[in-house]
């Protein structure tokens, strides 16, 4: 579900931060991008939705691999204390180290994601068939290399920015829990549902 949307907006995204500027930009705006990719790329599946396929792989795996690290980590903790005293800083850095998880996990799939996002819009124009041919033509051209381009500040980002969500995220999912009356378990449950 989650792809449904986040592909399109990835898509969009990264065509406005990768155009170029001044007189030669390629798009007014979001609104803009989306009218572009529809209309030249092939409608909204070939052109608005291109990469989706690969937006889903790498999200599935990379929240898969961000939660369970977490979780893992807590849950060692948690042999010798309660959950709700886990102290914050310690919540934070399990939050940090499961975000660099994350995109270690699943960088590869998101450098071919972003190579297909930014490719050519029109079809003489595209180098790329789909994720398997963009990830051959990586893979030929590059090697393993290829895939690993541009880890680095991703990784610098990921720290804090995954620490910072777990700081919040943990507590106020305790809160729930004592205010509504409902266990973990339910939350939990709840949540999965929601999803």
């Amino acid at each position: 579900m989650i792809a449904v949307l986040s592909s399109p907006i990835e898509h969009v995204r990264i065509r406005l931060q990768t155009q170029p500027h001044g007189a030669a930009k390629l798009y007014a705006g979001p609104l803009d991008c989306i009218k572009k990719l529809v209309a030249h790329g092939g409608g909204v599946g070939n052109g608005l939705y291109r990469g989706a396929g690969v937006t889903l792989l790498r999200e599935a795996q990379a929240y898969g691999v961000w939660f369970l690290s977490f979780e893992y980590l807590m849950k060692r903790t948690m042999q010798h204390t309660k959950r709700e005293d886990i102290p914050s800083w310690k919540i934070a850095l399990y939050g940090g180290l499961a975000g660099e998880g994350l995109w270690l996990a699943s960088y590869p799939l998101d450098v071919v994601k972003s190579k297909l996002q930014t490719d050519g819009l029109r079809k003489g124009e595209r180098q790329y068939k789909g994720a398997v041919d963009c990830a051959r033509k990586v893979w030929a051209k590059e090697g393993v290399v290829g895939f690993w381009r541009g880890l680095t500040p991703t990784l610098m980002r990921a720290m804090p920015v995954s620490a910072g969500t777990f700081f919040v995220y943990e507590p106020q999912y305790t809160n729930v829990t004592f205010w509504t009356g409902l266990t973990r378990n339910s939350v939990e449950t709840t949540m999965r549902l929601i999803n």
